[in-house]
Order: structure tokens, then C-alpha cells, then sequence
């Protein structure tokens, strides 16, 4: 079992400060929740879904890019991502991935016929090229 620390490749912010309402707002933790989308790769490495530990920490990624000196914390994603890899030959490939947080660490584990925890493990290879990267919408707050 290997150890895999995925690679962020992007993150667009969805509604960021300009969405969030002044602080005097009733349930104000609640009304100032953001939302970003961000990207991952596998940045040629094989992930091996049901044998490798895939993690990111999604509040590092975010202040990559935010980079305004708060903290983001993450309150939630969703429990399945999708992305596409074309091989050597061009055949494109869709997969899945079951996702779970904890605290800022997001976990992947690749499927390839669906996206539950039932669905069959599957591996990402690493020298095929990843067309579309694990897009992963997250909901944060800033402090």
C-alpha cells in the first residue's frame, strides 16, 4: 500500500468575499460559507483504488490561490468527483472516485463503475495523460 499525495492543478473560486454578507448578519458562520471548485491530478503517478492512500488537503490548495492571509477551513464536498484520462493508444476513459473529508484532508479512492463504495476499485495509470482532473467543488469559510 502506497502513500499518494495528490497534485493540485487549479482552483476557481465560485463565490468568493463578494458573496459573503457583513457580520452582523443572524447566523453569520452559516451565511458566509464559500464555495470554490478545485482541480486535481494524479501528476503522473498509478493510483490504485482500494490499495493506495490518495490524500490532498484541499484548505492548503485554497490558500494557494486566495492567498489574502486568513484560514480556510473546509465545511464540505461531495462524496463522489469524476475526471478523464485518454492512454497511449487515445482511447478516452472515464472514472469515478469515492471521496471522504476529514477536517481539511480530502481522501480519493478511484472507481471505475460508479462512484459508491461498492463500486470496483480502479487504478488511474500514470503515464496516461489525465484530460480532465478530478474536479472537486468544496464549500469553506475564511478566519
Amino acid at each position: 500500500m502506497a502513500s499518494r499525495t495528490a497534485t493540485c492543478v487549479g482552483v476557481d473560486i465560485v463565490r468568493g468575499d463578494d458573496d459573503a454578507p457583513g457580520s452582523s448578519v443572524t447566523n453569520y458562520a452559516i451565511a458566509s460559507l464559500k464555495r470554490a471548485v478545485v482541480y486535481i491530478s494524479n501528476a503522473g503517478l498509478d493510483w490504485v483504488g482500494g490499495t493506495d492512500t490518495i490524500t490532498i488537503n484541499l484548505s492548503t490548495a485554497l490558500a494557494g490561490v486566495i492567498r489574502n492571509g486568513k484560514t480556510q477551513t473546509v465545511r464540505g464536498c461531495p462524496a463522489v468527483v469524476q475526471a478523464m484520462r485518454v492512454d497511449n493508444a487515445g482511447a478516452q476513459t472515464a472514472f469515478g472516485a469515492y471521496v471522504t473529508l476529514s477536517t481539511n484532508t480530502l481522501t480519493i479512492v478511484p472507481k471505475t463503475d460508479g462512484y459508491v463504495t461498492g463500486s470496483t476499485n480502479g487504478t488511474v495509470t500514470g503515464s496516461y495523460t489525465l484530460i480532465a482532473p478530478l474536479a472537486v467543488e468544496v464549500a469553506y469559510t475564511e478566519a
